[in-house]
């Protein structure tokens, strides 16, 4: 079974970091709440016409392996709710990668 390393960095949360969000310092659902966040800045992004950061997309990439990774380890434990937020966040994200397979999106290096 997973054990989490540390409390979450978000003020007043408290709640235990799972090993795999070490490093991001984010409980499972401020994970997913930053995560979603996101998603909708790109998806913003994209029905404007502007780039995207290719930061964020890496940020999101590994959000969505994080979001499979959690919902398949039996060791790591998540209440139904936060299954189902983790099921929408991707079903978002997937919606995003077949919005940019379709259409043409720019992807910019921050400076």
């Amino acid at each position: 079974m997973s054990t989490a390393l540390s409390s979450c960095g978000v003020d007043g949360c408290g709640e235990h970091v799972p090993p795999s969000l070490t490093q991001e310092m984010l409980c499972l659902d401020h994970f997913v709440e930053q995560a979603s966040l996101r998603l909708h800045a790109a998806q913003s992004l994209c029905q404007t016409g502007q780039a995207l950061d290719r930061h964020m997309m890496d940020w999101l990439l590994d959000g969505a392996e994080f979001a499979v990774q959690s919902l398949s380890q039996d060791g790591f434990m998540i209440s139904p709710m936060q299954r189902l937020k983790v099921l929408e966040l991707l079903l978002g994200l997937s919606n995003l990668q077949e919005y940019l397979r379709h259409h043409s999106v720019r992807v910019s290096n921050p400076d």
